[in-house]
């Protein structure tokens, strides 16, 4: 893991000890509204959200015709924006037509942010434990309530590419 990402996971541990209900997962609407950011629900068709900077007030909109799992995603994504690119957004929109996206910086950081956010332990050591051996991808991720590439996300973050095998993990 290299310093940026290392640094990027500090501070995701750092706002939920700081703005986290304990033992409860990050609500990354709730840590919005607690770092002064509005998150309000639209219906934006193809986009899923976008985070921009009116007049010096963040404001975060998410497609409300998105499942649930997907609206926490995009809000945690944004609020990545928010955190480590807010001078740009001052300039320019964020917009996302579609989640994950790894091309650019911005991007990938706010990706990495999101995965740190919602799954703060190393997943990997989930996919240790004898009893989970046989579960997929996506069992894993629903049951840490993200998507497969979320969790694919953090667990290269990890350190873990296409050589981490478990028995049902898709190459």
């Amino acid at each position: 893991m290299n310093e940026q990402t290392r640094a990027l996971k500090a501070l995701c541990e750092d706002l939920r000890e700081r703005y986290a209900d304990p033992g409860e997962p990050a609500d990354p609407a709730v840590l919005a509204a607690r770092l002064g950011v509005r998150v309000r629900y639209f219906p934006l068709g193809e986009t899923k959200g976008f985070y921009v900077v009116l007049d010096g007030v963040p404001f975060i909109a998410i497609d409300e015709a998105q499942p649930p799992q997907v609206q926490r995603i995009v809000c945690a994504h944004e609020l990545g924006h928010h955190l480590l690119h807010r001078d740009l957004a001052e300039q320019v929109l964020f917009n996302e037509y579609e989640l994950y996206r790894m091309e650019t910086k911005v991007e990938r950081e706010a990706n990495l942010f999101a995965c740190f956010l919602l799954i703060p332990d190393d997943p990997s050591a989930f996919f240790r434990r004898p009893e989970n051996r046989d579960v997929s991808v996506e069992e894993a991720a629903r049951l840490f309530g993200t998507t497969r590439e979320l969790l694919s996300i953090r667990l290269q973050a990890e350190g873990y590419g296409p050589a981490f095998r478990v028995s049902r993990f898709p190459s």
